[in-house]
């Protein structure tokens, strides 16, 4: 029951955060988003808010594309670490937290079970929202069902660096 106020918005939620890739004139880099959404299936837009004073955020200005990936739990520490250590400060996080790409997928990390490729379209906000134009996707068919479901066990984060997942009993309801 909802029987308490705060003015705290933040932090009452869990979700999924995606690894941002960006990378240009040969510098690269990967940042944790909290703030991600899908826009429309048609045409195939997404959207990720990253602050101005972001790395990335120049990176996918500069190079008018971003990548978003999402990894299971098991890679919650790497997620963490995304967010911990900056491009800002001489750290290459992909080396660093062993996060690879495919090869010729410079924006798809390896250990992902899904990932977007966006054109960036537009961009908007206090965090810049970028939409992009999803014009590839990539995933892991192990980690899906046959019904196209999610049975990869993804990091779910609830705040003050912590992270859990889903758990493997589902309900259906009626369609």
């Amino acid at each position: 029951m909802l029987s308490a106020t705060t003015d705290r918005f933040f932090g009452y939620y869990l979700g999924t955060v995606a690894l941002i890739t960006a990378a240009h004139d040969g510098q690269r880099n990967v940042m944790a988003a909290g703030w991600h959404t899908a826009l429309s299936a048609d045409p195939p837009l997404y959207g990720v808010a990253v602050g101005r004073e972001r790395a990335t955020h120049a990176l996918i200005r500069a190079g008018g594309t971003f990548g978003v990936n999402f990894l299971p739990l098991a890679h919650a520490d790497a997620v963490q670490g995304t967010g911990l250590h900056s491009l800002h400060g001489g750290v290459d996080k992909h080396a660093l937290l062993n996060l690879d790409t495919l090869p010729g997928q410079p924006l798809a990390l390896r250990g992902a079970y899904l990932h977007y490729t966006c054109r960036r379209s537009t961009v908007t906000g206090d965090h810049d929202l970028f939409v992009g134009h999803v014009e590839q996707v990539h995933f892991d068919p192990d980690a899906y069902d046959d019904a196209g479901l999610l049975i990869a066990p993804p990091a779910i984060y609830l705040g003050r660096s912590t992270y859990t997942t889903t758990a493997p009993e589902r309900t259906e309801h009626g369609r």
